[in-house]
């Protein structure tokens, strides 16, 4: 399969491909403990989100896939940091105040979702953290659980490349403030952004669906629930809105 090297972008080096149908699986076949990777396509063909939903290629939007260590333990603070990071990188762009976060970490731009998110093991303690940014357009399906933008739709006229150097120089930044200082001081950016934080929501998984306020965040980057039993804390699931009264 034809790549190009094409350079270093914060720790990652980053080789950029015409055409793949995963960035998930393509960054698979580097070694990537030793080097991080960055890898990025054109075209993808057979992207995917989570629970197998299809990602529809669209020509001139940012599909890349990065290696990441993660211990097992922190893997939710880091799920959030990484919505938390593209939506600074977002906030970049624009003075817009309408960007924010769908827990985990979900982007929304005008209450329209703008990324994706899709985390796989590589082996070990290494992650492959695939994103997928609308950059010039939006898909139009019909079975979205939520309408879509692009930053052009919004307004924000750049391209794949210049918003891949700017998310991974902002990301290698706001892990370094982790390191250094803890999860607290992201968390609470993170809940400044934070979409329907004290509103009544529900939550779904494979196998159950639980009601309740979105309270906050815990230490860990769990959803805290307060539901008619008590609190709940929610480490994974699907948040959808809760219209009725």
């Amino acid at each position: 399969m034809l790549s190009f090297y094409k350079e270093k972008i914060a720790v990652w080096s980053w080789y950029d491909f015409p055409k793949v149908s995963s960035t998930n699986d393509t960054i698979k076949e580097f070694s990537t403990k030793e080097k991080p990777v960055v890898v990025s396509a054109i075209e993808q063909t057979g992207g995917r989100g989570r629970r197998g939903r299809k990602w529809e290629p669209i020509a001139g939007n940012l599909y890349f896939t990065y290696s990441l260590e993660i211990p097992l333990s922190e893997l939710s603070r880091y799920v959030c940091l990484i919505g938390l990071s593209l939506a600074k990188t977002i906030q970049g762009y624009t003075k817009n105040q309408e960007i924010k976060i769908k827990w985990p970490n979900d982007v929304f731009f005008a209450g329209k979702k703008i990324t994706g998110i899709l985390l796989e093991k590589i082996q070990g303690d290494i992650w492959a953290v695939g994103i997928g940014v609308n950059i010039v357009d939006s898909p139009k399906l019909s079975n979205l659980l939520y309408e879509a933008t692009s930053l052009k739709e919004e307004g924000i006229i750049t391209d794949r490349v210049d918003f891949l150097h700017r998310y991974l120089e902002q990301f290698k930044k706001d892990l370094s403030e982790y390191k250094e200082k803890g999860f607290g001081p992201l968390k609470d950016e993170w809940q400044a952004l934070a979409l329907n934080i004290g509103q009544q929501i529900s939550i779904k998984n494979e196998t159950l669906t639980k009601t309740g306020i979105f309270l906050k965040l815990d230490d860990n980057g769990y959803l805290i629930l307060k539901t008619d039993k008590g609190e709940d804390r929610i480490v994974a699931g699907d948040l959808f809105i809760n219209k009725e009264k």
